[in-house]
């Protein structure tokens, strides 16, 4: 059956404004995605040395208080975030380790009561918190209810303590299995094998290989999440202050919320790229301690990352 004339021509008319309309959202999107990368990696302008250090003081003291109010002292006092940044290793070791950068009296007490707390449990997760911890041997059963990467983690603070499988060892050293993630995971427990067994060659090769695959995601991930948060924390913990761009750490202090802790999600963007999670977010302990970590390692422990790149 022919098509009249007319309807063909309607037809060609329609699908040439369809193409137009793809081709322009298409263009809209990729200047869009543009737009967010370069926010991301250049500040526009670039604030002061002032301007930067008293934001920095400002995000310290806030994230500070929002630690000292979750965890008012050990026991009933706690809220239940509070109770998560103890009960969480990984979150009690970045407490304490900003502890012993602080000289704020309340800072230094918060932290000697996690390590104290975490005596009491002879927990061998206690080694994470403080590699000098005496523990009690964890059972098979125990190790096998972790995650393989709580595995690693626990095996670079206590590697004597905590043997791995041959296919785990394979794992946590592989240079080019992980992304995301699994891989700031992977750098955070070969930052704790590197300061219980002291530095390689072979291994800062290893972690430089990571640490520069992990910048390069913080590079084009423009999502402020957790895991945004963990890149910047963890290349800073690891000594890589110079794979750390300072527009990074700005948006990371930007999204510091009113109470002084940080969402886990970025505007409901979850650190998963197709997750969203709609509703009431409050601050957490996991990504609260990360931010706090951030500020207090370039606060004490990298000035001269001020000094390089802010006038």
């Amino acid at each position: 059956m022919e098509i009249p004339a007319g309807r063909s021509a309607v037809r060609g008319t329609i699908l040439r404004r369809l193409r137009r309309i793809a081709a322009s959202v298409a263009i809209l999107f990729v200047l869009a995605l543009g737009a967010a990368l370069l926010n991301n990696n250049v500040s526009i302008p670039r604030p002061s040395r002032a301007e930067f250090v008293g934001n920095l003081d400002q995000t310290l003291a806030r994230s500070t208080n929002w630690a000292l109010r979750q965890y008012q002292q050990i026991g009933s006092g706690s809220t239940p975030e509070g109770r998560s940044l103890l009960s969480n290793s990984a979150t009690a070791h970045m407490v304490v380790d900003c502890a012993s950068l602080s000289s704020e009296p309340r800072m230094k007490a918060l932290g000697s009561s996690f390590v104290d707390a975490w005596k009491v449990e002879a927990n061998v997760l206690g080694k994470v918190v403080d590699p000098a911890m005496p523990t009690n041997a964890p059972s098979e059963r125990e190790l096998r209810s972790l995650e393989e990467y709580q595995r690693w983690i626990l095996h670079g603070a206590a590697p004597n303590d905590v043997p791995l499988s041959p296919k785990e060892l394979e794992h946590m050293f592989s240079p080019d299995k992980y992304r995301t993630g699994k891989a700031t995971h992977q750098l955070f427990a070969l930052y704790f094998y590197r300061k219980s067994q002291g530095p390689t060659p072979e291994l800062n090769r290893l972690m430089q290989k990571i640490e520069e695959r992990i910048a390069w995601e913080a590079a084009v991930d423009f999502r402020v999440t957790d895991l945004y948060l963990q890149r910047l924390a963890f290349l800073l913990a690891a000594g890589r202050p110079d794979l750390v761009r300072p527009r990074w750490v700005e948006r990371a202090f930007a999204a510091q919320q009113i109470d002084g802790g940080w969402l886990e999600s970025w505007h409901g963007w979850t650190r998963t790229p197709y997750r969203f999670s709609f509703g009431d977010e409050l601050s957490n302990a996991h990504s609260t301690a990360q931010g706090m970590w951030i500020a207090y390692m370039l606060k004490h422990r990298y000035p001269e990352w001020i000094d390089k790149n802010y006038k």
